[in-house]
């Protein structure tokens, strides 16, 4: 199958912006004779999705689904810098992001997509609604684009109204408060206070009446959004408020679908409505029986019924199979789908259900397989070969005479090629036979030759065929290159506000608004070159400037103009030299708009001579009694590009237990405990273009401690930083703040954990670690820690995660005196949100901490957790 027109959806937004801009727009890409019929594809894209009894049916044909919850879709709690490692902060999604993460689930076969954020968006400053009444209409952008992606792609959207819980996009509980009224009894009040059930509805119609600027439809009138569901898990619902909330919706919305369902199982009230067509029912973990169960109780009561949620962690053929197997079962949507970062890798999410395509560990790529697999079962329809966007190198940067890459992916595609050639020379593929994957950016290239050399990415699929090639970017043995897409203005130092973004078929416009002038500026040492790509009607009427310090002194350069197509062009300076900021200036009613920048500047790292002499910090040579899962620190070597190490249990270094090369950062995590009571020998090695040289004292030794009975979990030895502490233990975004910090050592040596709390309106705040490998704790009796609590009377909820099912306890914690507290496994009990299930131990794979006690927070330290046996 051939992938969409990628132009059909969008050409709406792209006129908007040529016409502000006064640019040229050429005809839509979806037109056609007048007066011919739609081919049977196009009939079914423009049908609404049809309850017929407990079945759903599209264009005269049993309809039936599997996708993702991608719920971020709108606005997202994991926008972060350029690095993915970043902080994550809310904002919206970018263009980027939005179409490649619907790309990426069109591509595992999925047909349905559910997406909170494109209708819950309450209470915060960037949502659609940040108070009472206030209407934030920017804040459409996002799920404008989001529909309109969705229809291109033939994608159906489910689309939750409110939610139950007190996420970041907002929930039930913003109405309650903006009202003055009690949240007690979870928030009894939005289901019979009058004041709320008005407030939320004004809501319901300000969304639904919207009217998408990249379709020109209406919310209420787009076949695009299947169902809007009353809320996400909505605990408390009462008879009378589900049929006056689906009642307001079909409305509005006559010819589209309403869903409704709570935490777990079937809601009685959503059985009895005429109004609601979907009972909806989530699963953590899921099990056939259970998914049987209520998809009989739901089409029992004339209902059409569907797992809204369930883990993506139980994702397996023999599951699946007997969901598809089901016809009480019309879908199915597996929590949740990330995909491509702007700049390198994936977004990251920390929940431990987290899917990329086609899978970070070997466990999510079968996860994967098996989810596309079921998605072919449930449409009738294998997947189709769709791809995205071809992949973008976003940065080359050399260091010390070796060159790394950074590139964006490209949804659908299963690996990648990195291709390197020299001057005259043909292209030849430079990363192995193996191709590469979306985690294995930055890449860093161990044979860069010594003179310029060009670079490109090429994608490939699953049989090892080319779906898309990266633009090639050519280097320096002492330059740096960045190109900037421009979907975000993380990799500008600043813009003027009346800059604005509008999405392409493959990447953005940016231009200021109609009649006023514009600034984009950037700051970086040393910039020698600069290409900035336009699309214009005409030769572009833009300036280039450049400054010494990025700040003042700005004076105009001429750049060199050429044609790079129909209706674009490239604006390029070079042999800059003292050059520290670079900005790009549009003139009042400029008819040109910039699609990416692209810098050269010279590399910070350079060198002379062999790296400089370093030392091995942690473990401290000559240590006993050394955590084994410790993690092994050095000084970072002046002049290393990158280090080698090698670790045995022999002096001579044979029979190695870790030899590996090409390590960028000087430290190395194991991905295995190191052995019991054994001294090891390590050798690191630094790197650079000029030689070699070893750590101090090479090979240096250190030796573990005895093993203990039972699993270690963590000791908190291995973290170097609060920084790697905090990675490993993220906040809970639900909840109220929480910071992870690395403190002296509650028990034997190294460190410790001290969390630090703020109570506020979530009522609950907690940190949460996916194990960096699954654990086996069958054989053990419970789980054992230290533990300091900060004030007398403190709680602390351990709960953790194995063969996908929530388990958890709460401890009350007497006095402040540090304490060894064991918890057997049967005082364990999934929490009530969760699905119920016997006790597996085989397969632990996250453990999460929830201290609380006291009116304004406080703290509580926590050392050496594991699971102990008698």
């Amino acid at each position: 199958m051939a992938p969409p027109n990628r132009r059909t959806a969008l050409s709406v937004a792209v006129a908007v912006l040529l016409a502000a801009v006064a640019l040229p727009v050429g005809p839509s890409a979806a037109a056609g004779p007048t007066g011919a019929a739609d081919p049977p594809a196009q009939r079914s894209a423009s049908a609404f999705v049809v309850r017929d009894g407990t079945r759903l049916t599209l264009a005269g044909r049993p309809f039936r689904f599997a996708g993702p919850n991608a719920y971020w879709l709108g606005l997202d709690e994991n926008v972060g810098g350029v690095d993915p490692t970043d902080p994550p902060t809310v904002d919206r999604p970018t263009y980027f992001r939005i179409r490649d993460g619907l790309t990426t689930a069109k591509a595992m076969g999925s047909t349905v997509v559910r997406a909170h954020t494109v209708g819950v968006s309450t209470g915060h400053p960037k949502s659609l609604e940040p108070a009472l009444g206030q209407f934030n209409d920017d804040a459409f952008d996002s799920m404008d684009y989001a529909v309109a992606e969705a229809g291109r792609l033939g994608l159906r959207l489910i689309v939750p109204l409110t939610d139950n819980w007190q996420y970041y996009h907002g929930g039930r509980y913003d109405f309650l408060r903006w009202l003055g009224l009690s949240t007690d009894d979870n928030g009894a009040l939005f289901y019979t206070d009058p004041a709320a059930r008005a407030a939320f509805k004004q809501y319901v119609g300000h969304l639904l009446t919207h009217v998408n600027r990249y379709t020109g439809r209406a919310y209420a009138e787009d076949p695009t959004i299947m169902a809007w569901e009353l809320g996400n898990e909505l605990n408390g619902m009462t008879r009378d408020w589900v049929d006056d909330t689906a009642r307001h919706v079909k409305s509005l919305a006559g010819r589209q679908l309403v869903a409704a369902g709570s935490q777990t199982g079937v809601d009685p009230a959503v059985l009895a409505s005429p109004y609601v067509d979907i009972s909806d029912s989530h699963y953590y973990p899921p099990t056939a029986e259970r998914i049987a169960a209520d998809a009989a109780a739901a089409t029992a009561a004339g209902k059409v019924y569907v797992a809204g949620e369930y883990g993506s962690g139980q994702a397996a053929d023999e599951l699946l199979d007997q969901v598809a197997a089901n016809p009480d079962v019309s879908g199915a949507l597996f929590w949740s789908l990330f995909g491509r970062h702007d700049h390198h890798g994936y977004v990251p999410h920390g929940d431990g259900f987290t899917v990329h395509h086609p899978g970070d560990t070997p466990a999510m790529r079968d996860a994967v397989a098996a989810l596309t697999r079921f998605a072919g079962k449930m449409s009738g329809v294998p997947a189709p070969r769709v791809t995205g966007d071809r992949p973008l190198i976003t940065a080359i940067t050399a260091t010390y005479g070796f060159n790394t890459l950074r590139w964006r992916g490209t949804a659908g595609a299963t690996g990648y090629l990195v291709q390197r050639r020299g001057p005259g020379a043909a292209w030849a593929t430079a990363s192995g036979d193996e191709p590469l994957t979306d985690n294995d950016t930055p890449w860093f290239d161990l044979t860069t030759p010594a003179g310029a050399v060009s670079y490109r990415v090429v994608a490939v699929d699953a049989a090892g065929a080319a779906v898309g090639v990266s633009t090639p970017l050519t280097t320096g043995p002492t330059t740096d290159r960045v190109v900037d897409p421009l979907e975000d203005w993380f990799v500008t130092a600043g813009h003027s506000d009346s800059l604005r973004r509008t999405p392409t078929a493959d990447g953005v416009l940016v231009a200021p608004e109609r009649g006023r002038t514009g600034e984009l500026r950037y700051r970086r040492d040393d910039i020698t070159a600069a290409t900035v790509t336009v699309a214009s009607a005409g030769r572009p009427r833009l300036a280039v400037e450049v400054s010494a310090d990025g700040a003042t002194g700005w004076h105009a350069v001429r750049p060199r103009i050429a044609r790079a197509g129909h209706g674009r062009y490239t604006l390029s300076v070079s042999r800059l030299s003292g050059v520290d900021g670079l900005r790009v200036l549009w003139p009042r009613h400029s008819r040109s708009a910039v699609t990416s920048v692209a810098l050269t500047a010279a590399s910070a790292q350079q060198a002379t001579g062999a790296p400089g002499a370093f030392a091995l910090t942690a473990p401290v040579p000559g240590a006993t009694g050394v955590s084994r899962l410790a993690a092994l620190d050095w000084d970072a070597a002046p002049g290393a590009a990158y280090y080698s190490l090698t670790v045995s249990a022999h002096a001579d270094l044979s029979a190695p237990l870790v030899a590996v090369s090409g390590l960028r950062t000087p430290g190395y995590t194991p991905r295995a405990a190191w052995p019991a009571a054994t001294t090891l020998y390590v050798r690191v090695t630094a790197t650079n273009g000029y030689g070699s040289t070893a750590v101090t004292g090479s090979p240096v030794s250190f030796t573990t401690r005895a093993d203990v009975p039972g699993v270690l979990v963590d000791d908190f030895d291995t973290y170097p930083s609060d920084a790697e502490l905090a990675a490993a233990y993220p906040r809970n975004t639900g909840g109220d703040p929480i910071t992870a910090t690395l403190a002296p050592p509650g028990e034997g040596s190294g460190h410790s954990m001290l969390l630090t709390w703020t109570a506020g309106s979530s009522g609950y705040a907690g940190v949460i670690h996916n194990l960096p490998e699954a654990q086996d704790w069958r054989g053990t009796t419970g789980l054992r820690m230290w533990v300091r609590p900060g004030a007398d009377g403190q709680r602390l909820t351990v709960q953790f995660v194995s063969k996908g099912a929530y388990w958890e306890t709460t401890l009350t914690l007497a006095g402040t005196d540090p304490r060894v507290v064991e918890i057997p496994f049967t005082a364990f009990a999934p929490p009530p949100w969760a699905t119920p299930g016997p006790l597996d131990l085989g397969s632990a794979t996250q453990l999460s901490l929830y201290p609380s006690g006291g009116a304004s927070g406080g703290t509580v330290q926590i050392d050496s957790v594991s699971a102990y046996a008698e």
